[in-house]
């Protein structure tokens, strides 16, 4: 069942964001703070969170927000599937889901981002596959030697 997040979801997200290989478990300190701000309201209006959940399970999260400084573009910032539910369409939904809302609020373009690094190639195939573009690669983005690919879909 797709909804809207909760403040309780936030240890869930954390440890479906480690699951899925987003982050380390101990590279959780940023979500946790964006986390914490969102649910403080310390974040500029517009920020959106959706988990999928299934028998009181999250199974996915996905999590976009307006591209500052720009007319009706979007950042998917977070899309995670839980690993034993991926590949059987949840993560595809999830986009869809995202898409279809700002689409409905008359918006016009989503971005996402992701790692340029060979580990990362599903991750590019899968954003390939439900019909983005590869817009842009900035190298040396995230470090020495990984690059930053930039997806775009429009609305």
């Amino acid at each position: 069942m797709l909804r809207a997040t909760t403040p309780e979801d936030s240890e869930a997200i954390l440890s479906l964001s480690v699951a899925a290989g987003l982050f380390g478990a101990d590279e959780t300190g940023a979500l946790r703070k964006v986390l914490v701000d969102h649910w403080a309201g310390n974040v500029n209006e517009g920020h959106e969170w959706r988990v999928d959940e299934e028998g009181g399970q999250l199974r996915g999260v996905v999590y976009w927000a307006p591209a500052q400084m720009s007319d009706g573009a979007w950042h998917v910032l977070m899309l995670a599937v839980r690993p034993d539910c991926q590949g059987q369409g949840l993560g595809s939904a999830l986009m869809r889901h995202a898409e279809a809302s700002l689409r409905a609020s008359g918006q016009r373009l989503l971005l996402v981002e992701t790692s340029g690094l060979p580990s990362y190639e599903r991750q590019r195939k899968f954003y390939d596959k439900i019909g983005y573009e590869r817009e842009a690669v900035i190298r040396d983005f995230y470090a020495s030697g990984e690059d930053k690919v930039v997806f775009r879909k429009a609305l």
